[in-house]
Formats: C-alpha cells, sequence, structure tokens
C-alpha cells in the first residue's frame, strides 16, 4: 500500500506551525518576563538586599545602611537633609526612596526596629562589661 506523499506532509506542515506559534509565544514570555524585571528592579531602585550586607535587611544601595536607620532618623525627628549631610554618601533622592519602601513594608521595618531597641544582653556595671 501506498502512502501519498501529501498525506505526510500535512502533519509533518501542522507540526512546523505548532513549533512556529511556540517560538512566538516563548519570545512574547522573554519580553514579558524582561518588563517584569524592569519594574522590580526599579520599583524602589535605591533599596536592596544583599545576603552577607546587615543579614539580608534592606539597605541603600552601594552602602551599607538599612533602611531601618533612616526611618529610626526620622522618627528622632531629624529631616532628609540632616540625614544626607550626617551621612555623605546619601542623596535626598536615596533617603526618600527608603522612606518610600518603609511605607511599603512597615511591618516589617517596624519589626526591625523593634528587635534593634531591645536591650543587649551585654551590660556595663561600673566600667565592667559582663555578657550575661
Amino acid at each position: 500500500m501506498r502512502v501519498s506523499q501529501t498525506y505526510l506532509r500535512q502533519p509533518q506542515r501542522e507540526l512546523e506551525s505548532i513549533l512556529e506559534t511556540l517560538e512566538e509565544l516563548r519570545a512574547k514570555l522573554e519580553a514579558l518576563l524582561r518588563t517584569i524585571s524592569e519594574v522590580s528592579d526599579t520599583t524602589h531602585p535605591y533599596v536592596v538586599r544583599r545576603d552577607g550586607v546587615h543579614g539580608g535587611r534592606p539597605v541603600i544601595a552601594g552602602t551599607r545602611i538599612p533602611v531601618s536607620t533612616i526611618v529610626e532618623r526620622i522618627q528622632l525627628g531629624d529631616t532628609p537633609e540632616d540625614i544626607v549631610r550626617d551621612f555623605p554618601p546619601l542623596t535626598l533622592a536615596q533617603v526618600y526612596d527608603a522612606l518610600s519602601y518603609y511605607h511599603e513594608h512597615r511591618q516589617e521595618i517596624d519589626a526591625e526596629i523593634a528587635t534593634n531597641k531591645e536591650p543587649s544582653r551585654v551590660q556595663i556595671n561600673a566600667g565592667e562589661v559582663r555578657n550575661d
């Protein structure tokens, strides 16, 4: 029994069409992932988290200054300008971005600040340092 060449070519054409569609979908997915990545990267361009830098807590990019430090200074009555003056590597944009980050992650940063305010186990008595 002879099978016609036309009959055999039909599945091949369908397969090629499916592969072409898959390639188009792959390209669209890659573009979407790039867009998502760009949005993620620019949401807070001056705030980063890095393993090994303050235990992965959010810090100002290019520094080791935690977002919580900026927030604490504001809570103590400092202005963003005061903070920039006291931390020369910082810009106003970085300070305001840290504050924006704080307002979007208030619970996390407030918990970090509360943890930092807990008394340490190191006590100083009459000039003597003890670890209890």
